[in-house]
């Protein structure tokens, strides 16, 4: 089995790509992946959000505060399974970062119901303590994984014993069905000069 970490910024539409590139690559792959959107929030984010603007504290705050509260709703999401949340983020990530929407209530429950979940359920678990302690259970992974950057991931092949492959950078991630590592016959890692292995 292959298990894979993908850290992004949830504003980020080169994150929302990547996200599809790798649901693709699920699809067509005949390994039993299994995926973990971890979407990570802090200061750090919101400044590569703007890498070539001078932008004001309040824009950057607004950002910041809009990133973690999508974070929520995608956590609060995943109680009620992976496969809605990961359709729910699309979704509205589609429709916030695409189609430019302003971020809604209303939007936020409308596509909620579009997935089939519950939606009282969901609009309780959103402000609830247990989702804001998912949330920082993300951001501590994400250090202890070493990860630098979004549009990163994680990688484990279980049928390699010990073995993991960090890739930092939507560049990176791409090359993921061509990895050798990802094939299950193969008994060794491999890695490309500055990709970094954990064991």
């Amino acid at each position: 089995m292959i298990e894979i970490y993908l850290f992004i910024n949830p504003l980020s539409f080169q994150c929302l790509e990547t996200e599809k590139k790798i649901l693709s690559y699920m699809q067509q792959s005949q390994s039993k992946i299994d995926l973990h959107i971890l979407p990570i929030v802090n200061p750090q984010v919101v400044t590569a959000a703007f890498p070539k603007k001078k932008v004001d504290l309040r824009l950057r705050n607004d950002y910041f505060q809009l990133a973690y509260q999508v974070a929520l709703d995608f956590k609060a999401a995943q109680v009620q399974g992976k496969k809605y949340a990961r359709e729910f983020l699309l979704s509205l990530q589609q429709h916030l970062l695409v189609e430019q929407e302003h971020y809604s209530q209303k939007l936020i429950q409308r596509l909620f119901e579009q997935t089939g979940g519950d939606l009282s359920m969901f609009l309780e678990d959103r402000s609830s303590q247990l989702i804001k302690k998912k949330f920082w259970q993300d951001q501590k992974t994400a250090r202890e994984m070493q990860v630098r950057e979004v549009s990163s991931a994680v990688i484990y092949n279980f049928s390699i014993e010990g073995a993991a492959i960090l890739l930092e950078g939507a560049t990176e991630i791409q090359s993921i069905p061509h990895l050798s590592y990802l094939q299950t016959n193969q008994p060794t890692l491999a890695l490309h000069h500055n990709q970094k292995a954990y064991n």
